[in-house]
């Protein structure tokens, strides 16, 4: 290296103010150690090269695991679909605000009360009398205070008591009212209602609002809808959701998912004071207008929530509960 800054110190010396780049040094060493230059510079900048397409090859081979893992609806949209959230509760005489209270702003704080087309509010009275229709009064007016702002709600009040049959009913006369509007099988399939009551009203056991049966069911029921409605999505013979599934077809505890192209082949709901349970097993009756008779629907079309992502029908036994049937 000495040797060639010499030569070029005596070439820079001459009359030439600008010397050659290029030039023959004169000492082998020097020759050498200008080939090391060069060939240090290149492979400087080839190892910047090799850096850089490292990292891309790594990007891209991360983004291709992702897509490979991630489940269908972390990928690829959901369909349109259509929700309308169906509540219903008989109100306590004197306990009923606290339990309305939480249940309708889960419906505010899980987002779906936004994102549903609709949310119907019914409340019903013990008794139809000037305290009935004016407690009821006071709960249509806290459902509009919770949800006025943030859902398209409607809410309607039934002073007496018939058990579920005005939240029932609705849910019915909804994929009625579609099929009157000239729906298209398609549309009613994409037509996703949620029936849920104030499970607990007349509990005698503490608080209503900490029930363990609305403390199991809400958050995998109504808390968790996003995932309801993509399984919906992602399963064409799939017709209807709940926490578990009866094998007759209808779903314990009465909180639901159903498309409206199924509820619209059930029997048009009756008033039965005589017997609430009919109400829970209405879900899975398959009705014959030709013959007026109710036949039970199974379980093949159900998802039992409380499964997971085990599958749509599994004998499982759901945690937190002694049922033991098909879930």
């Amino acid at each position: 290296l000495a040797a060639c800054t010499q030569a070029l110190s005596a070439r820079t010396r001459g009359s030439n103010p600008h010397p050659p780049t290029t030039f023959w040094c004169g000492d082998p060493l020097c020759e050498v150690g200008k080939l090391a230059q060069r060939v240090g510079r290149m492979a400087f900048t080839l190892g910047r090269k090799l850096v850089l397409a490292v990292l891309v090859l790594a990007v891209l081979s991360v983004s291709l695991l992702f897509l490979a893992v991630s489940p269908p609806s972390a990928v690829a949209a959901a369909p349109q679909f259509r929700i309308t959230v169906v509540y219903y509760t008989a109100l306590h005489p004197v306990k009923w605000r606290d339990l309305v209270a939480v249940q309708l702003q889960t419906l505010v704080k899980c987002g779906l009360a936004a994102a549903a087309d609709s949310v119907e509010v019914l409340f019903s009275s013990l008794v139809d009398d000037d305290a009935g229709r004016k407690q009821l009064a006071e709960a249509a007016q806290l459902a509009k205070l919770l949800l006025g702002d943030v859902a398209t709600l409607r809410v309607a009040t039934h002073p007496g008591n018939h058990y579920e049959y005005p939240g029932i009913r609705r849910a019915f006369d909804l994929a009625a009212e579609g099929e009157l509007r000239g729906e298209s099988e398609d549309e009613q399939r994409r037509h996703l209602v949620l029936y849920h009551h104030g499970k607990g009203m007349f509990s005698t056991k503490g608080d209503q609002t900490k029930g363990g049966a609305l403390l199991t069911v809400t958050p995998v029921v109504v808390e968790g809808w996003r995932g309801i409605v993509q399984r919906f999505a992602n399963d064409s013979a799939m017709n209807k959701a709940g926490y578990i599934t009866s094998p007759a077809g209808f779903h314990w505890y009465n909180f639901w998912w159903a498309r409206a192209s199924y509820l619209r082949l059930l029997e048009p709901p009756q008033v039965h004071d005589e017997d609430r349970f009919y109400y829970e097993r209405w879900l899975g009756g398959l009705y014959n207008p030709t013959t007026g008779q109710v036949q039970n629907a199974g379980a093949t079309d159900a998802l039992s929530l409380c499964a997971g992502n085990r599958g749509r029908v599994l004998n499982y036994a759901c945690p937190n509960t002694k049922i033991r049937w098909r879930c």
